[in-house]
């Protein structure tokens, strides 16, 4: 499981069953970025419905993981993953307060955009292969199983 790839983004609750290690910015006049405060932004920008925090979960199974606990209009989501292999948790916790909340924000609506993308392009996939009669369902010991083939397969099939 990585930050990018297979993400695990869910909806919940509470926070309940995380240990925070860091909330950046937890006031929602802190996450309004005025001008002036910086050379390059000329125009206020406002993430105040957007809380941001970093944890880990606790219980059984949960060592080497982290999470981006994310509160907005929405609900409450968690972003879980392994960060075996960058010490992602270090870095971020080293980091002054604002880029904590900018680096935690962006790595979650990454994650949270590319499982968009994948959902979509699964349904293009079964939307296309519905279109050109691909989609084999078959029973097996009182079960039922579906799967897409392949246009190869297809052309196979027919041959």
């Amino acid at each position: 499981m990585t930050v990018i790839g297979h993400n695990h983004i869910r909806r919940v609750e509470s926070f309940d069953g995380y240990e925070i290690l860091a909330h950046p910015l937890p006031g929602r006049d802190d996450r309004v970025f005025h001008p002036g405060e910086s050379e390059i932004s000329c125009a206020s920008v406002t993430y105040a419905s957007h809380d941001v925090r970093i944890a880990r979960p606790t219980g059984i199974a949960s060592k080497g993981r982290m999470a981006i606990l994310m509160q907005n209009g929405r609900g409450r989501y968690v972003l879980e993953f392994y960060e075996s292999l960058l010490p992602i948790a270090t870095a971020l916790l080293a980091l002054p307060e604002r880029e904590q909340y900018a680096l935690a924000y962006t790595i979650y609506e990454q994650a949270d955009e590319c499982a968009s993308g994948a959902r979509a392009a699964e349904a293009a996939r079964w939307a296309d292969a519905f279109v050109d009669g691909r989609i084999r369902k078959r029973r097996s010991g009182g079960r039922r199983y579906v799967h897409v083939e392949t246009p190869a397969e297809k052309a196979l099939r027919l041959s």
